[in-house]
């Protein structure tokens, strides 16, 4: 149980130290790992596990004429990769363009996979045994359309949501994608899955070939963003909420208004940690290429105006990931082939941008040249002076090789470098997310909170909800009275709420 909340506390933890400002800031160090393959790689995805296990797959050429779907596991205890197992190979696999395959991982360890083929549209396996053995591919779809820009996210309650972009329903000749979904109850039968549970149509118009990005949140909902397209041709990002059964109307991120005919590859990428989001994309806007940053409080309801984060000239393909300290962080490809990570830190400024990687030769046009960087993280800050740890995939052309990399960002030193104090979060407050309410009722017996509060976006709805909770909070709490505090979903699917503050009272006229 947490003492009540005075000015006075708070207005001494923001009390300068003069030996903070005389240190110099930490640094993001790097670390090359040995990729799992020396070969051409193309289309690089990383997939985290509900248990933290990293998943690595690409594709490859093996003969010239036959490609193979490939993957590799990181074990963070010898940092190094598993040895190369395959998903499928033959003829037919589609060697990818900007369509890449994709992973996504249950909750009971199932594994599933998507890719493109050239006869099917796109088609489907999962692994009960970690990858060991898969079963037989199976279409994504009834009909037979051209199918691509994959993304999967794993839903609060076991379910997994699907987005892609497929040009079924046009009446003419021209192949205009639209942008469905798909809510699966099981990876085990994928079979009935695609006959037992109807696609949805989210949006009619988007910009043609645009990967597209899913985000989770505890809530049991979801974040889409993508970039969609007007009738004036444009093509600015948009983003749309799925509440757990349906989806809400899109809206625009951020007006850009990046006009052009043909299609981008170069879409967004979404990342979160309860309702907070982050948000990366490319535009071209004003013929000014850059790489732009925003962050959601809210679960995509309002977004920040955005910072600018690139180095001058950037290629387009990002990604990015959130801390839960709020601290974002964005990599990004230069034209020179050069790739870039910047830090944005919980106040939402931009830190100077890391190199990666040197120049190595000019990224053209032509996305298949790329495997796109991907960031995903392996370690998050946990308070105190802790460091966070993210894995980042990239090749910067054709002939170089799939490069791996860990990255260290000493998150608790830059917290006292930036507020110039010693006071970096401890790991009790970076536990779960933060709650206001009001105490109800309280059921010492068995060990209970009833609480009524607003809304925490993407964690919890308005209303009043039951809470486990300490002996030493139960003792010290008083129905009607107001505090902050936090709360944790257990594995069990109900709360907990800790570190509690009571609000002083005011005094009695």
């Amino acid at each position: 149980m947490k003492p009540p909340l005075t000015l006075l506390a708070a207005l001494l933890a923001l009390a300068p130290s003069r030996a903070a400002e005389e240190k110099p800031a930490p640094t993001i160090t790097f670390e090359e790992l040995a990729a799992p393959t020396s070969a051409e790689a193309l289309a690089a995805s990383l997939a985290t596990a509900p248990d933290g296990t990293l998943w690595l797959s690409w594709i490859q050429s093996t003969d010239g004429e036959t490609h193979a779907l490939r993957f590799s596991t990181f074990d963070a205890t010898p940092r190094k990769w598993s040895a190369i197992d395959t998903i499928a190979h033959g003829p037919n696999i589609q060697m990818p363009a900007t369509s890449f395959p994709a992973l996504v991982i249950d909750r009971h360890g199932t594994v599933a996979a998507l890719w493109n083929d050239i006869h099917s549209g796109a088609l489907f396996a999962s692994s009960s045994d970690h990858g060991t053995t898969w079963t037989e591919p199976i279409p994504w779809t009834v009909g037979v359309y051209k199918v691509g820009q994959f993304s999967f996210v794993c839903l609060a309650d076991g379910r997994i949501l699907a987005a892609w972009l497929d040009d079924r329903g046009n009446s003419s000749g021209i192949k205009v994608p639209k942008l469905y979904s798909r809510t699966i109850t099981s990876l085990v039968n994928l079979s009935d899955e695609v006959l037992d549970h109807p696609d949805t149509l989210i949006d009619s118009s988007v910009s043609n070939s645009c990967q597209i990005s899913l985000t989770a949140f505890p809530d049991g909902g979801a974040l889409l963003a993508y970039r969609g397209r007007t009738d004036e041709n444009a093509h600015d990002i948009r983003t749309a909420r799925f509440d757990d059964r349906a989806w809400a109307d899109s809206r625009p991120l951020n007006n850009d208004d990046w006009r052009f005919l043909a299609g981008s590859a170069t879409g967004p990428r979404l990342a979160s940690d309860g309702g907070r989001v982050a948000a990366a994309w490319f535009t071209a806007a004003t013929h000014d290429p850059r790489v732009l940053v925003s962050f959601s409080p809210d679960a995509g309801a309002r977004f920040l105006q955005p910072l600018r984060v690139d180095h001058g000239k950037p290629a387009g393909p990002v990604d990015t990931a959130i801390l839960h300290d709020g601290a974002l962080l964005v990599t990004w490809l230069e034209s020179d082939g050069s790739a870039w990570l910047c830090r944005i830190t919980p106040d939402f400024t931009a830190d100077a941008p890391v190199c990666l990687a040197p120049p190595r030769a000019p990224i053209t046009n032509d996305p298949t040249l790329v495997t796109y960087p991907r960031l995903a993280l392996l370690r998050d800050y946990a308070g105190g002076k802790t460091s966070a740890q993210l894995i980042v995939a990239f090749a910067t052309d054709r002939a170089a090789p799939l490069r791996t990399l860990l990255v260290t960002v000493p998150e608790g030193d830059l917290l006292t470098a930036e507020k110039n104090c010693d006071c970096a979060p401890t790991a009790e407050q970076l536990q779960g997310f933060p709650l206001r309410g009001t105490i109800a009722a309280i059921d010492a017996a068995h060990g209970v909170l009833r609480v009524r509060h607003g809304e925490t976006p993407g964690v919890l709805a308005a209303g009043t909800h039951e809470f486990a909770a300490a002996s030493d909070i139960l003792a010290t709490v008083q129905p009607e009275r107001q505090f902050l505090g936090r709360i944790e979903r257990r594995s069990d699917g109900t709360w907990r709420l800790f570190d509690v503050r009571l609000f002083v009272e005011p005094p009695q006229k």
